[in-house]
């Protein structure tokens, strides 16, 4: 496996161009620390970032959710949150974790059966073997499981209504 390391920065500029060469895919970074702020980000936007082992960050992780970049906005359906309960969470341990570490969630094939638009496949090498790797995104899943509680918890106040004989 090849292996090479390119960057590169304009005089009087904050940001930077990295590109690493590992086998035949080049990948070239954008790092940028305007404003206060790092960006990072690879050029290709297509690319998926995958970070074995624990990201620990110090602040918060935050999806882009602003009104000014979004289209065809539309309530969700409670019919979406039906297939919710089909779901089996279990709990695991990741083959190549020397320390077994504990996890909770779901296996991605299950999930994409119900919910095909909350797994990703990437193409990964794991040895000598080029595979497919599913994920999950869970962070996609939080407005599904809301709308879920808010339609026990008015089936809960029909009930109770219900047994204190109120309308």
């Amino acid at each position: 496996m090849s292996q090479s390391n390119y960057g590169g920065k304009q005089a009087n500029q904050s940001s930077y161009i990295k590109k690493f060469n590992i086998g035949s895919s080049p990948i070239t970074w954008y790092y940028s620390t305007n404003n206060n702020q790092l960006i990072l980000s690879p050029t290709n936007s297509s690319a998926t970032v995958y970070i074995k082992g624990d990201l620990f960050v110090g602040g918060s992780i935050n999806n882009p959710s602003d009104l000014q970049l979004k289209d065809n906005i539309e309530d969700l359906s409670l019919s979406l949150t039906d297939n919710l309960l089909l779901l089996n969470p279990v709990k695991y341990n990741y083959k190549d974790d020397a320390k077994q570490k504990e996890h909770y969630g779901f296996i991605a094939q299950d999930v994409e059966k119900l919910f095909p638009n909350l797994v990703n496949t990437v193409s990964a090498t794991i040895g000598d073997d080029d595979v497919s790797i599913k994920s999950v995104n869970y962070l996609e899943m939080v407005p599904l499981l809301l709308l879920k509680i808010k339609d026990l918890q008015n089936q809960i106040d029909a009930l109770n209504n219900k047994i204190l004989g109120e309308p």
